[in-house]
C-alpha cells in the first residue's frame, strides 16, 4: 500500500456525490482514499485486494497469537492429553453435521 499523501488522499466526503467515480478509480489503483467530515477522518476507501490482504493478515496475525497462547501454556505445563483433545475435536464434528 502506498503512502498516504495528505494533498491526495484525504477527500470529504461530499466529494463521494461528485467525485465517486474518481475515488473508486483511485482505491483500484492501490491508493487508499480518506473521506472526512467536518475536518476528521471517518471512513476508508480501499481496492478489494488491498481489503482481502488486510483480512488475511489479521487472520494470520490471529491464528499467530493463538499458537503462541498454546505454546505458553504447555510451557506452564497446562496442556491437556492428547485423547481429551481428540474427543473435544470429534465433538465438535458430530455437533457440526
Amino acid at each position: 500500500m502506498p503512502a498516504l499523501r495528505l494533498s491526495r488522499d484525504i477527500r470529504p466526503v461530499t466529494d463521494l456525490k461528485s467525485h465517486g467515480a474518481d475515488i473508486v478509480k483511485q482505491a483500484e489503483s492501490g491508493r487508499t482514499v480518506v473521506l472526512s467530515r467536518h475536518g476528521r477522518a471517518v471512513a476508508v476507501v480501499l481496492s478489494v485486494a488491498e481489503y482481502e490482504g488486510l483480512a488475511d493478515s489479521a487472520e494470520q496475525a490471529a491464528l499467530q497469537r493463538a499458537v503462541d497462547e498454546g505454546i505458553r501454556e504447555l510451557e506452564a505445563g497446562q496442556g491437556r492429553p492428547h485423547a481429551a483433545v481428540r474427543e473435544h475435536f470429534l465433538a465438535m464434528a458430530r455437533a457440526s453435521r
